[in-house]
């Protein structure tokens, strides 16, 4: 596209040089700039200026003034808001042609893009998915790097899913996306808000702001998208959710797992084994069952019931949809053995996930609950003496390990999870993979094992390496041997 039509109407301070040129591509990357990209300087670095210019920029966005010898220097104010429009322009607006359905929250993302996904899948519609596991559309499956991916990947990925003639679009929309503009100039066409509770504190700095970020979702991106019929579905169990309703005329629902709201819990038997579910939405009552276990995960069903509904999908798919989804990788993930242990892998690395998780294996438990985890480092210190303390309340015994150390040292995070211990039932093994052979090596049959943390990640950072490691090889490794 031609610069002059890729900027054309946006707040910009100052313009020198020729708009009249061709741009080729666009990144926020320098290392990814090739000759005739237009480069977006967000680091606010002259290096990485320097390094795009020599690598082909012919346009480049700072916010001041930087000498360099390019055909075009923009000043802006807001790079990176500017960054989300003129991908949206580059790569044609992609989201208006589609429908998208935007998911935040703390915990139960994922989990419920994936029951939505299932049930578009069984309703026969062309259905794409982006988020913290993997992008998915027409067959193929891309690995994530970030839930919610860069503005300039975004737009680029919508752009391909439109091509490839899909209908909709869930997408796991991040409190990071939100804050660093990623979604900007995306039009939603439903909202949906999971839950709020602690966590990338480290990022936000505060609680408030935390929620202010999940809020822009449905405050701006929502209410200011171009689509007509327009859904925001809310978990009325949120003590915030009032903060997250957004003027009218949008449409807005509610779901809870107590009050008679608009999709809501009418019974519910558990066992280690899944859920049998009756649900109410939008007046109908149905059954329902799944081998997800937990009742968060029925709170994440009944908010994917309710977008089938604003969908006009009917209870029959939906039904299906969620019947049909054995499960989410990493999200409570059972894995098979032979020794009569109920293993799970989970992504829990949050207080509250961790919680939940726990308190439901510890209210379901045949025998012992044992628990394998971590906490990361360069991450909120403040949640690892509370994890501590969750789980010497939940678990029979704790094996507490290294996580993502990064660069801390993994002897001071494990120090400071154990100092919220209550009791002296843990051990500490410090090497991943010895934690995860102790804890199946302690089991016995009928005892629950949680490995809690990474759930379905490939891989370890320690340091400024990334190993490949995935809890579920490694127990699968250990019954491997075992047998």
């Amino acid at each position: 596209m031609i610069l002059r039509e890729l900027i054309d109407g946006l707040s910009v301070i100052d313009i020198k040089g020729n708009t009249n040129i061709e741009v080729k591509g666009i990144t926020k990357d320098s290392r990814r700039t090739k000759e005739g990209f237009m480069f977006f300087s967000t680091d606010k670095s002259e290096k990485y200026v320097k390094d795009a210019v020599l690598r082909g920029a012919i346009a480049v966005v700072t916010d001041s003034d930087i000498p360099m010898n390019t055909q075009c220097s923009i000043v802006a104010k807001d790079i990176k808001g500017m960054l989300g429009k003129v991908a949206s322009r580059f790569y044609g607006s992609p989201s208006k042609g589609l429908v998208v359905i935007g998911i935040t929250g703390t915990n139960g993302k994922t989990t419920t893009s994936y029951l939505i996904e299932s049930i578009l899948i069984s309703s026969g519609k062309n259905t794409g998915l982006i988020g913290t596991i993997s992008h998915k559309y027409d067959g193929r499956t891309l690995k994530a790097e970030n839930t919610t991916p860069g503005a300039e990947e975004l737009q680029c990925l919508l752009r391909d899913m439109l091509s490839a003639k899909t209908e909709y679009v869930v997408m796991e929309v991040s409190s990071h996306a939100l804050d660093q503009k990623r979604v900007e100039d995306i039009h939603f066409d439903t909202a949906i808000l999971t839950n709020m509770t602690h966590d990338h504190l480290d990022y936000h700095k505060s609680f408030e702001r935390y929620r202010e970020a999940k809020r822009l979702l449905f405050k701006n991106y929502l209410q200011n998208s171009l689509k007509q019929n327009r859904y925001a579905i809310l978990n009325m169990d949120e003590p915030f959710v009032t903060e997250f309703i957004p003027d009218e005329p949008i449409n807005t629902l509610y779901y809870s797992l107590s009050k008679n709201t608009n999709a809501y819990l009418v019974d519910c038997v558990e066992d280690i084994n899944g859920l049998q579910l009756t649900c109410s939405v939008m007046g109908e009552t149905f059954s329902v069952k799944t081998p997800m276990i937990g009742i968060f995960n029925a709170s994440n069903i009944l908010a994917a019931s309710l977008f089938g509904y604003t969908a006009k999908i009917s209870k029959e798919f939906i039904i299906s949809g969620i019947e049909r989804l054995s499960g989410v990788p990493g999200r409570l993930e059972r894995v098979k053995n032979n020794k009569g242990i109920n293993v799970f892998v989970d992504y829990a690395h949050t207080p509250d996930a961790l919680k939940n998780v726990l308190e439901t294996l510890n209210r379901l438990k045949p025998r012992r609950l044992i628990i394998v985890f971590g906490c990361g480092g360069d991450r909120d210190k403040a949640k690892r003496p509370i994890m501590g303390n969750i789980a010497s309340r939940f678990a029979d015994f704790s094996i507490i390990t290294t996580d993502n150390p990064r660069s801390e040292a993994p002897p001071d995070i494990i120090d400071q999870i154990t100092n919220g211990f209550q009791g002296n039932h843990f051990k500490v093994v410090e090497n991943r993979k010895e934690a995860i052979f102790e804890g199946l090596r302690i089991s016995r049959e009928n005892d629950v094992l949680l490995v809690a943390g990474k759930g379905h990640e490939d891989y370890q950072i320690i340091g400024q390496e990334v190993f490949h490691f995935s809890d579920k090889e490694v127990i699968e490794e250990f019954i491997d041997v075992a047998d």
